[in-house]
C-alpha cells in the first residue's frame, strides 16, 4: 500500500516525468551524485533531468540520451554570498546592484561554469544576469516567460 502511495503520488506531478529511465542515464547520474536524495526524474527540451537534493541544496542535472552529463544547475536562492567573490564585486558595482534580487544559479557545463542573477524592479523590465566565474558580465538580458536555461547556451 505504501509503495502505491508513492507511485500514485509521483506519477501525478508533470506529464514530463520519466517512468521508464534508461540505465546508461541513471548510472551516469548515481557515479557523478551518489550522494543525491530525494530524486526525481523528468523531460525537459530532449534531456533526462534529474531534479534532487544535495547538500541542502536544489539541483538539477541534465543528460543527453546517450546518458552523457551536458549540466548542473544549483539554485543559491538569493543569497549572494554563494557567490565568487569576483562576481559579487561586480554585480554590487553595477547599476543593478540596487535593483532586488529575485534568484541566483550556479551552472556547470563540460566547458564551462556560469552564475545567473535575476533581477528586478518596479517600472523595469526584469533582467537576467550571466556572470564568469572570474566576474565578467557575459550577457545582460531581459528575463522572459519559458526562456530556461539550456545545456547548448553559448556566449
Amino acid at each position: 500500500m505504501a509503495l502505491w502511495g508513492v507511485v500514485g503520488f509521483t506519477g501525478c506531478d508533470d506529464n514530463d516525468d520519466v517512468t521508464n529511465l534508461p540505465e546508461v542515464i541513471e548510472n551516469a547520474f548515481n557515479d557523478k551524485f551518489p550522494d543525491a536524495t530525494w530524486v526525481e526524474w523528468e523531460r525537459k527540451a530532449g534531456y533526462y533531468v534529474a531534479e534532487f537534493q544535495q547538500d541542502g541544496m536544489d539541483v538539477e542535472a541534465w543528460y543527453d540520451n546517450q546518458g552523457s552529463w551536458r549540466m548542473t544547475e544549483s539554485d543559491f536562492g538569493r543569497n549572494l554570498t554563494l557567490l565568487p567573490e569576483a562576481v559579487q564585486t561586480t554585480f554590487q558595482s553595477s547599476g543593478y546592484s540596487q535593483w532586488t534580487v529575485d534568484d541566483i544559479d550556479k551552472y556547470e557545463c563540460p566547458d564551462k561554469t556560469f552564475y545567473l542573477i535575476e533581477v528586478k524592479k518596479a517600472g523595469q523590465r526584469d533582467r537576467k544576469l550571466f556572470y564568469s566565474q572570474d566576474g565578467l558580465l557575459l550577457k545582460d538580458v531581459e528575463d522572459k516567460e519559458n526562456d530556461d536555461v539550456l545545456p547548448t547556451i553559448s556566449f
